[in-house]
């Protein structure tokens, strides 16, 4: 069935509302990232019928329109459509996505650019209840509202939900636990340790959430003032005359001969954005990943003497365990891990890192290999701290 079809097969009704029977509404979002605007939202509830787009700003300025069914006290079913601000309507979109949530089955269906998405087999099919479900498309606070109102969980418990996607590794699953009327915390199964903390209202309204906790790391409140077209056209026109934004924490390599040992440190690079980094982006006594997205990962082609520490040829993963007074480098055995899986059984190594202050506050975090004396160094810069470690080839 093509996705045309299915997004016919979505039928909106004329009647429901954010738990039960209420007016037509709308609302706004807006997602920081220190201090910039990262993403914002609109949305209206009308009868059966949750319809809203999200504006995001990176990795390229677009908009995902999305349409959801409601019905029953659970998600029936959405479309979802991504395209360029400005983009011709009749052009294929860069996604769609159909979703349909029955009892006992459903599907998923993905296309980009017009075809089928061959990376998870243009269709994926799902059967066997599956309990409250809603698709994991779009990032959608107002979707989160709606999850909340079919799902509201008790005072001091929590409800579990499964996610719809349409990759073909197991549903993910997203716990709700009420942590006062007033609070409630968002916890995902796609990353451990992934928690968005919201603020509800008596009405069941999201008024913020922090998801610092999070890799996403942005807080979103609700507003009540939003020029959502002309913020698309202003960041659109941006982009047109600067170029692509690209990625929230760009990746990068950085290679380095050293006697006779061939250096490489791949990682990426968030930005400060107006943020107190280290105590507070990067908390003090818990593990980080040494940059952003996967784990940041050094390959040597030799044996490197750190201290008394000889760390063999081969591959690892770099993490950092900062303090308010200083901070430990961990060379761990396991590769090709995303950031937030750290498995402290693996590790090969912990050293100390000489800490000190950058000549000037560093706004994106830079790793570097330099030569010292008859060996190297490894420095790494973010905000107002600077921690090295030199070596030995051996």
């Amino acid at each position: 069935m093509s996705a045309k079809i299915l997004l016919a097969a979505i039928t909106l009704t004329a009647a429901g509302s954010l738990g039960a029977q209420a007016p037509a509404e709308s609302g706004l979002f807006i997602s920081t990232l220190g201090v910039d605007t990262a993403a914002v939202e609109r949305y209206t509830r009308s009868g059966d019928k949750l319809e809203g787009d999200v504006l995001l700003r990176y990795p390229r300025v677009r908009v995902l329109h999305y349409v959801a069914d409601l019905g029953n006290g659970r998600f029936r079913g959405m479309s979802l459509v991504t395209r360029r601000v400005g983009a011709d309507p009749t052009t294929p979109p860069m996604l769609s996505m159909v979703t349909l949530i029955g009892d006992s089955a459903g599907t998923i269906e993905v296309q980009r650019a017009g075809k089928a998405d061959t990376t998870s087999g243009g269709k994926r099919s799902y059967h066997g209840r599956v309990g409250p479900a809603f698709p994991s498309e779009p990032p959608s606070y107002a979707i989160y509202e709606q999850l909340l109102a079919f799902n509201p969980p008790p005072a001091g418990d929590s409800v579990v939900v499964t996610t719809l996607a349409a990759n073909a590794g197991p549903n993910n699953t997203i716990s709700l636990l009420r942590r006062s009327r007033d609070s409630v915390i968002f916890n995902s199964s796609f990353s451990p340790g992934w928690i968005e903390r919201a603020s509800v209202d008596a009405s069941g309204h999201i008024t913020g959430v922090d998801a610092t906790a999070t890799t996403i790391k942005t807080i979103t409140r609700r507003v009540t003032d939003l020029n959502f077209d002309a913020l698309a056209k202003n960041w659109a026109s941006i982009e047109t005359a600067r170029g692509a934004a690209g990625q929230m924490s760009p990746p990068d390599t950085v290679r380095a001969a050293i006697g006779k040992s061939n250096i490489e440190i791949a990682y990426s690079r968030p930005f400060r954005r107006g943020r107190a980094i280290f105590g507070n982006v990067v908390p003090f006594n818990q593990v980080w990943r040494t940059g952003a997205n996967a784990a940041t990962q050094l390959t040597t082609t030799a044996d490197l003497m750190f201290g008394n520490t000889v760390i063999p040829a081969g591959k690892y993963t770099l993490w950092t365990l900062p303090t308010a007074s200083g901070a430990k480098l961990i060379i761990n055995k396991q590769t090709g891990q995303w950031g937030t899986e750290y498995d402290a059984s693996r590790d090969f190594a912990r050293v100390d890192l000489n800490q000190g202050v950058p000549a000037k506050t560093v706004e994106e975090f830079t790793i570097a290999v330099l030569p010292q004396g008859n060996g190297g160094a490894i420095r790494m810069q973010w905000d107002n701290r600077e921690y090295s470690l030199p070596f030995r080839v051996k």
